[in-house]
């Protein structure tokens, strides 16, 4: 009966102590609780009855190596993540676990050498579990991490941009497995002497600190410099829509004129006409004008000037602002941007008739919603994978786009989703808005 008992306690004693370390190490790339929680508590509810079924080959040293190891492929396809980034929190989460051991060991060979080693295990699980809790908590309420809340964003930027961040990431993964095997060779090398094993853990703990502090300055540094060309990028668009306005109201004294001339002839069918167009330009750009953030605006301007040089008649229909959309405005331009220039590419394979592409921004049921809709000469089967990464049904594109959209519109709880209308597809996204 006590065996049993003991069994279950010790099982969810270990379940928790690895669903929290890796909670840690989720925390430590910057990943938000509101989102891990559910799935975590899930996790551990699964490895707590593993534990109590499979206790003897589980708990062992390198058992704890293959469960960690094990989890990365599920955490991936849990959180989403690339696998670079898998790879970090779990890292993190197992170098925490392993230092515990080597703690709890020493703590139960000096503590309880007369005591039920049982009983021992318990009462220092039980501590091991409280430490994490604590450190998480410390983690959490300062906010501290390797990136920040946009990492996921940054390694789908252009190639040189990606490449110079990218290597921060390798190395910090190279220094971590370094560090899981230095923890493993003072577990296994040496004996279990406190003066051995001690004084060699409190070095690998103040070098495992400094290391993250150095590498989130690192980190930060390459962040700052994707901000920076980020903000040109703003800058270029915002230039390229301040030319449009300039251009319009160069033009303006000229249309004057023309209507002067075609009112004093007596042309007024033909001046009629020409207001019309004119009152079509001006309502189209104050459409744009209206958004709440000008990038946006500056966005849709320069992918109409686009599609128009390309023969394309881009119809933009505008009936919520963005006011209160929760992503960035980097983000915004990241999902339209996808989603347009997709549309466009594709159009543009396929010029018969009066080739178009129709966005669509509105407010339904409490979310904003972008509905992008273009032609197509492809069935339906050949967009049965299109938001997985890697798959393009062109040739000439990498297949990053719509995977890139799904994940910024996942952070947010939203969803995108495609609709088949005859020979007309309609990508729709949805996401939630906050008050």
């Amino acid at each position: 009966m006590w065996y049993n008992v003991y069994k279950i306690i010790a099982a969810i004693i270990h379940a928790l102590s690895i669903g929290i370390t890796l909670l840690l190490g989720l925390s430590l790339i910057g990943e938000e609780l509101q989102k891990i929680i559910k799935k975590l508590i899930f996790l551990i509810i699964i490895m707590s009855i593993a534990y109590y079924f499979f206790y003897d080959i589980l708990t062992s040293d390198y058992a704890i190596l293959l469960i960690y190891l094990s989890l990365i492929p599920v955490m991936k396809k849990a959180f989403k993540h690339k696998y670079s980034y898998t790879i970090i929190a779990v890292l993190l989460g197992l170098i925490l676990e392993l230092i515990m051991q080597i703690l709890s060991k020493q703590a139960a060979a000096y503590f309880f050498m007369d005591g039920n080693i049982d009983e021992a295990r318990l009462y220092i699980g039980f501590a091991a579990v409280l430490t994490y809790s604590l450190l998480w908590t410390a983690i959490y309420l300062n906010k501290i991490s390797l990136f920040s809340r946009n990492w996921t964003l940054y390694p789908d930027l252009e190639k040189s941009q990606r490449k110079s961040f990218n290597r921060y990431v390798q190395l910090i993964i190279f220094v971590l497995v370094l560090m899981v095997a230095w923890i493993f060779y003072i577990m296994e090398g040496l004996s279990y002497s406190f003066n051995q094993q001690v004084p060699l853990l409190i070095f690998t703990i103040i070098f495992f600190t400094l290391f993250l502090y150095l590498m989130r300055i690192l980190v930060f540094y390459g962040m700052e410099r994707v901000e920076i060309f980020i903000d040109k990028q703003y800058q270029k668009e915002m230039l390229g829509f301040i030319e449009i306005i300039r251009s319009q109201r160069h033009d303006f004294n000229f249309h004057l004129q023309a209507i002067l001339g075609m009112l004093e002839n007596g042309n007024n069918s033909e001046c009629r006409d020409y207001v019309k167009t004119m009152v079509k330009d001006t309502h189209e750009a104050n459409d744009i004008l209206n958004l709440y953030h000008p990038a946006v605006g500056a966005l849709l301007g320069n992918f109409r000037k686009l599609a128009a040089n390309k023969g394309i008649d881009l119809q933009i229909l505008i009936h919520y602002n963005l006011e209160n959309i929760p992503c960035t405005v980097y983000e915004i331009n990241k999902i339209l941007g996808n989603l347009l220039q997709n549309a466009i590419d594709e159009v543009e394979q396929h010029q018969e008739g009066s080739p178009w592409v129709k966005i669509m921004i509105l407010k339904r049921s409490g979310n904003c919603v972008f509905k992008v809709s273009n032609k197509i000469e492809k069935g339906k089967n050949s967009f049965k994978n299109i938001f997985d990464s890697g798959y393009s049904t062109k040739a000439s594109h990498e297949g990053i786009g719509l995977n890139t959209v799904q994940k910024i519109v996942s952070k947010y709880e939203g969803i995108i989703y495609t609709e088949f209308e005859d020979d007309i597809i309609h990508f729709i996204v949805q996401i939630p808005i906050k008050y």
